[in-house]
């Protein structure tokens, strides 16, 4: 309803969702624990990360329209730094709100002497 776009994507999630379980050839699926990267390169914790999801997860889903993001907190207290890379499938995108957008443009006449003018116009 309205300008609301949570409900299309709600409905695609769910979609999607109930196919990645109907195709998933993992049946009966492992205890998993998270990957965390005690000071290792980024791209090893990031592979490890990824065959440990796969462990549970496979599907043309996954194939697909899956992938990770890196994830990196760091607590003010004890200056502890965690980084993990987790699964995604949907990222969510704030639409702009603006009505109205400046255009910049730059005049430049048939007269050499007068010097370019930078103009510009709300649409």
């Amino acid at each position: 309803m309205g300008y609301s776009q949570q409900d299309s994507q709600e409905l695609l999630s769910f979609l999607l969702d109930g196919l990645h379980e109907d195709l998933n050839q993992i049946q009966e699926k492992p205890a998993t624990e998270a990957v965390e990267s005690n000071g290792r390169s980024d791209n090893v914790v990031a592979a490890e990360a990824w065959r440990t999801y796969l462990k549970r997860n496979v599907s043309i889903v996954v194939d697909l329209l899956q992938g990770q993001y890196k994830s990196r907190v760091e607590c003010p207290d004890c200056e502890r730094v965690s980084i993990t890379f987790d699964p995604y499938m949907f990222l969510s995108v704030p639409l702009p709100t603006e009505r109205y957008k400046m255009l910049e443009f730059t005049w430049v006449g048939s007269d050499a002497s007068v010097p370019p003018t930078v103009h510009g116009i709300q649409v």
